[in-house]
């Protein structure tokens, strides 16, 4: 694909460094321990998804030229000029954010809950037109007609399991970048300078006789090589869910344990002794609310045994 006039915006030399560092041609890299995070702060800046942008390295990406086409072609001409400078300014210390402290929006005794718990519910924080929208994107995505049962079930090379990983549309925009959104997960990380990571999306139908549950197990989003960090994962109710329609479940206050539990445990046998235990507990909620939990609680979703499929947005932020 060419984009006309694509020659006259401004480079964005790190381009480079990220197409080399994914060739599957070289796989004997040395790249500076600064590269995860500034890799994230390069989707976060171009609004464009992990998922997404891995495919196209490892599976189309023919060079540089092409690969900033495919993002102009995604995203704009207008978009990449104003994000290239935006990150070539971040990249060489010129646009960094000063990580500041942020006044809260939360009350004191939801701050207690966080820090008990590990996770909190915000009821209410979206409002219906907007979630409807996200959930209409999906029906549309997927070629379902939510009036007749038999189109919920489409197979599509976007699902995978519960989640579609679908990321560029304004009506995900519009979520990811409310105010109100980073202004809680600001009042949690105690700092302002984050920006929106490009998420995934997920539908969840209810299972029945051809249909068993997709959803993965009881588990962590953690690089153990690191370790758990104070990051935060949310996701978005698009529709109702009460306990019958496959409810997110986490074990509350597992934030507290987990780093005198590693000290002996290998992650994967602590975590099938974890299952085992049942511990989990849903977290019901309604249209618009809004579910934050810490790195190091473990989480799942859980099958819908409902008469309506389950929507949700996934929503993080990255600190910079």
């Amino acid at each position: 694909m060419f984009i006309e006039n694509a020659q006259q915006l401004t480079d964005c030399p790190f381009l480079t460094i990220v197409r080399g560092y994914h060739d599957p041609k070289s796989p004997n890299k040395n790249v500076d321990e600064q590269y995860p995070q500034q890799e994230k702060i390069f989707l976060n800046i171009f609004q464009i998804g992990l998922f997404e942008t891995y495919h196209f390295l490892y599976s189309e990406c023919r060079g540089d030229e092409h690969f900033k086409n495919w993002i102009i072609g995604l995203k704009g001409a207008d978009f990449y000029q104003q994000a290239s400078l935006k990150f070539n300014q971040w990249y060489q210390g010129e646009g960094n954010a000063a990580n500041t402290s942020f006044v809260s929006i939360l009350s004191e005794a939801q701050h207690r809950f966080w820090e008990e718990n590990g996770y909190i519910k915000i009821e209410g924080l979206i409002d219906a037109e907007r979630c409807n929208a996200v959930t209409g994107l999906i029906n549309e995505t997927l070629g379902v007609d939510i009036s007749n049962p038999q189109t919920w079930y489409n197979d599509h090379q976007l699902l995978q399991g519960l989640m579609l990983q679908l990321y560029q549309h304004e009506t995900l925009d519009h979520i990811r970048n409310d105010e109100r959104l980073k202004a809680v997960f600001a009042s949690l990380y105690g700092l302002d300078a984050l920006l929106p990571n490009c998420e995934k999306v997920s539908f969840n139908p209810p299972v029945n006789g051809n249909f068993t549950f997709k959803g993965s197990p009881l588990h962590w989003d953690i690089d153990f090589n690191i370790g758990p960090q104070y990051y935060i994962q949310g996701l978005l109710y698009l529709n109702d869910v009460p306990v019958n329609r496959g409810p997110f479940s986490l074990i509350p206050g597992y934030h507290h344990k987990i780093e005198a539990e590693l000290q002996h445990k290998d992650p994967k046998i602590l975590i099938e002794e974890l299952k085992e235990q049942n511990l989990s507990i849903p977290v019901t909620g309604k249209q618009g609310d809004l579910i934050l939990w810490l790195q190091a609680i473990p989480h799942a979703a859980t099958p819908n045994c409902s008469d309506l499929p389950r929507y949700v947005q996934y929503l993080s932020f990255n600190r910079y």
